[in-house]
């Protein structure tokens, strides 16, 4: 007796030494982290823990939850395992079996009975069509009795399209019967689920929600002795994201903006997030980590790549624009009689890469910006609107006019120090004097000091741009030919208060030694020779009209001829 006492004693003990707890939680996310793409969601939970061994079931998470992103960490305790699990609860107790039995029943006996009415008029189609093709079909119908007479043709006739009327009104009348058929099986197999699933749920209607699978990370934590502490639990899930909006309020006479900075968040990660703290970050965790290698460079002597995967191109095609969608590829040994055909040699065959459609420029520091307001977003897959920050932007308004390509004056924003402002590549709503301008771009991926804010356009102010025809000629000097420009702009302040205005223009350049371009006349604040860019920047006063003139040259050998000039 002794004994087993004593070993019931080391056996409780080792028992009580190798404790297991399991505890299940059900904790709302705190807060999320969304990045441009992914969001990473945190909970926070007070627990107490037993010596040994727990194991925290966290249910409610996202079913999109990457495993392998998961991290938990418990002040006082050590996580030795974190997992991703699933849970399909029990169906509810069935407390009437048969309660619904005689609906069920009687429903099943009348869908027999449509699946017979069904299959008649399915058949009276079949045999109505046979017939048809009877008609239609019949020797006589289609005159291959030539010594039949007129009369026995036309009796024939009428009574080919007599039948035929009866015939088609037949199959109309069978199709809006199956029709009418068909919808009432569906119903009657809506009715039949429904008590199906009050009988199997005790006389409740089914919740759909007590049959779907719950989402659960089972985090295993071992302490050394009993502690109670906040466990902290975050993950990665790809089906959430934020878009950059701005908005510009600007106003006659100041020189500050308003720049409301805005986010469209979106999140359909399964679960929704109330009363949520939010951190929009700029990174993006879906691009990889791992620095690239450099392989070996190797030259050879070939033809290039874009030339043969071009040659293969124009195989497959027509000159119509057809397919042919068996057409053999060319290798690269049956180049070279292509390019004979084409007229190229191994200088000149090469095909010139097309530029791509748009660039991707990632130049941006890691930013997060903390919102202090608390936001609800649904899982709902939609935009949710978020205002980050709503300051005044210190700017320098002016005007700038382009009158070669548009007769409108427009009012930019120039900010400097714009680094310190954070902002992405976004679209931005523009309202000037409390009136709405229209949209424009806000673009801080350049390497200027100065970032320019389209404010929009400006009737008030008036540009013309002209050639002035008695000091624009054309002569031949020699073997050349001299071609003279002048052009005139004018500018008009039609405003109560004096402007800062720019106006841009050009001259053409060329790359070629036999023209020969030369500005003859200007008084352009700038003048970018390589570019033949024109810039002049003015003060104009209210009610005041400023004249800008400049003059070029363009000399070229006359028995040539110069396009666009």
């Amino acid at each position: 007796m002794t004994r087993q006492i004593l070993c019931f004693i080391l056996l409780a003990s080792f028992a009580a030494v190798n404790a297991q707890s399991v505890k299940t939680i059900k904790p709302k996310p705190g807060k999320a982290i969304v990045y441009l793409t992914g969001a990473e969601l945190s909970y926070y939970e007070s627990l107490a823990l037993v010596k040994g061994t727990n194991e925290i079931i966290v249910e409610g998470v996202s079913p999109y939850t990457d495993e392998t992103s998961i991290s938990a960490y418990f002040k006082g305790g050590l996580v030795i395992d974190t997992k991703k699990s699933l849970r399909y609860p029990d169906p509810p107790k069935n407390t009437s079996a048969n309660k619904y039995a005689l609906q069920i029943e009687r429903i099943s006996d009348s869908l027999e009975e449509l699946d017979f009415l069904i299959k008649d008029c399915t058949n009276k189609q079949d045999a109505l069509e046979k017939e048809k093709t009877l008609l239609l079909e019949n020797r006589l119908i289609r005159g291959e009795y030539t010594k039949d007479s007129i009369d026995l043709l036309k009796a024939s006739l009428d009574l080919l399209r007599t039948r035929l009327n009866n015939i088609y009104e037949l199959e109309l009348a069978l199709e809006r019967k199956l029709k009418n058929l068909y919808k009432l099986r569906s119903r009657l197999n809506e009715r039949k689920t429904y008590y199906v699933l009050l009988q199997e749920n005790g006389a409740k209607m089914v919740q759909p929600e007590l049959y779907q699978p719950v989402h659960q990370i089972i985090v295993t934590i071992e302490a050394e002795q009993p502690v109670t502490g906040h466990l902290s639990l975050k993950y990665y899930v790809p089906n959430a994201g934020w878009m950059p909006a701005y908005e510009i309020q600007a106003a006659s006479g100041k020189d500050k903006i308003q720049l409301v900075y805005r986010a469209q968040v979106y999140q359909n990660t399964g679960i929704d997030w109330k009363d949520i703290a939010l951190v929009l970050s700029t990174s993006n965790p879906a691009v990889g980590n791992t620095k690239p290698t450099l392989s070996l460079w190797n030259l050879q002597y070939g033809y290039p790549q874009s030339y043969l995967e071009n040659a293969n191109r124009k195989r497959s095609e027509t000159r119509s624009g057809g397919v042919f969608y068996n057409t053999p590829q060319l290798n690269q040994n049956q180049v070279e009689d292509m390019r004979a055909a084409d007229g190229t040699n191994s200088a000149a065959g090469a095909i010139e890469p097309q530029a791509p459609v748009f660039n991707v420029n990632d130049n941006f520091f890691r930013t997060e910006y903390e919102i202090k307001t608390k936001y609800s977003i649904e899982a709902d897959n939609k935009a949710h609107n978020v205002i980050i920050s709503n300051i005044e932007v210190p700017v320098y308004l002016a005007y700038l006019s382009v009158p070669k390509l548009d007769r409108d004056a427009f009012l930019m924003a120039k900010v400097a120090n714009w680094e310190d402002l954070n902002l992405l590549p976004a679209t931005a709503k523009i309202y000037f004097d409390e009136s709405y301008i229209g949209m424009t771009v806000v673009d801080p991926s350049t390497t200027k000091d100065t970032l320019y804010m389209n404010l929009g356009r400006d009737k008030s102010i008036i540009v013309k741009r002209q050639a002035i025809k008695e000091k624009c000629k054309e002569q031949v000097i020699g073997d050349f030919r001299v071609v003279t420009k002048t052009i005139e702009i004018t500018v008009r302040n039609t405003k109560g208060i004096p402007l800062q205005f720019e106006v841009e223009d050009q001259i053409p350049v060329t790359s070629d030694n036999t023209i020969k371009i030369s500005l003859e006349k200007h008084n352009a604040t700038y003048y970018t020779e390589n570019t033949g860019k024109l810039t002049w920047k003015l003060h104009i006063m209210p009610k005041e009209t400023r004249k800008i003139v400049f003059t070029y040259e363009v000399k070229y050998p006359k028995d040539k001829v110069i396009a666009g000039l």
